[in-house]
């Protein structure tokens, strides 16, 4: 099997990841001794480096904090997030950005104790204002989970599932269609297509996370966020799902939480790099990685810490 392109960059300046770090991919090797890296200033956290604001935005995210009881896990996060572009969150364990991802779709919500301060606005409304409908903001912003997570129901029913709940077609052969194609989409209708009655959680673990990816299409979402969705997964299924998030990128705003750097680099147009609790570098990705400017970031890619 051909590995995954590379995602293009928007941005056509600098020399591209794999002509900066050879065809192997990104040099992860410390290029010094392995050190503590230096500590972040107390008090309110400063702005990251880097750039910050898209053109047309699909989300914008002002001062974004979020706290835990008393922990504050997420510190004045300030970040735009464009259309039909991956954005890649990338960081050490803890360091926030998966806390980020869930603030997108108020998943954070569900959490006893959690407070989320600042404004986060999607299409330029305030997603955590008391008029918005969660459910309803929920089915434009899908979700896939670092484990896939498929209904113990059919195949089939797995991506009727939601449109049925958000009553989304009229007849069964509009729901039909639509399941057809959303696993069309998700690359997995040549393997299933024979078995739609059988029971989901027969499929492979490959086959199970594009599934999850087929349900959240079926709702027809405007942002998907995926947190991890290969980590659980072999080399081949994490290649397909990579080509996949190249595919849906043309139709879809797509935010990635990944402890990959490889898997950033070749899969986003632009990655946010965060480090205890706070948004320290955002940019290009091709800049990001071959030319960080803050030492944090440098530090973190080159395989300093992490």
């Amino acid at each position: 099997m051909s590995q995954p392109r590379r995602a293009e960059s928007n941005s056509g300046s600098g020399a591209g990841v794999r002509d900066r770090f050879g065809d192997g991919g990104l040099n992860l090797k410390p290029s010094g001794r392995m050190h503590v890296p230096e500590s972040l200033e107390p008090g309110s956290p400063g702005r990251p480096v880097g750039e910050i604001a898209v053109a047309d935005p699909i989300f914008s995210c002002r001062d974004v904090s979020v706290f835990y009881g008393d922990k504050q896990a997420l510190k004045s996060v300030t970040i735009d997030i464009a259309r039909r572009q991956v954005l890649a969150a990338i960081g050490p364990s803890g360091c926030g950005k998966s806390t980020f991802l869930r603030c997108l779709n108020r998943m954070n919500d569900t959490i006893p104790g959690a407070r989320v301060t600042g404004a986060i606005t999607m299409d330029g409304q305030d997603i955590y204002s008391r008029r918005q409908d969660v459910a309803q903001l929920r089915a434009r912003i899908g979700m896939v989970f670092q484990k896939p997570n498929p209904f113990p129901k059919s195949i089939y029913d797995n991506v009727a599932y939601g449109p049925r709940i958000h009553r989304l077609t009229r007849s069964r052969a509009d729901l039909d269609e639509l399941v057809f194609t959303s696993l069309q989409r998700a690359g997995l209708w040549s393997e299933v297509k024979d078995r739609l009655g059988s029971l989901a959680l027969g499929l492979s673990g490959g086959q199970q996370q594009r599934l999850c990816i087929a349900r959240t299409l079926a709702v027809q979402p405007e942002v998907i966020l995926m947190d991890e969705p290969c980590s659980a997964l072999d080399p081949i299924a994490t290649a397909h799902i990579e080509d996949l998030i190249e595919q849906l990128r043309a139709s879809y705003a797509i935010v990635i939480v990944t402890h990959s750097m490889q898997q950033a680099a070749r899969v986003s147009q632009r990655t946010a790099y965060f480090y205890m609790g706070q948004l320290i570098e955002v940019g290009d990705t091709d800049r990001v990685f071959t030319n960080p400017q803050h030492r944090l970031t440098e530090d973190y890619i080159t395989g300093r810490f992490g």
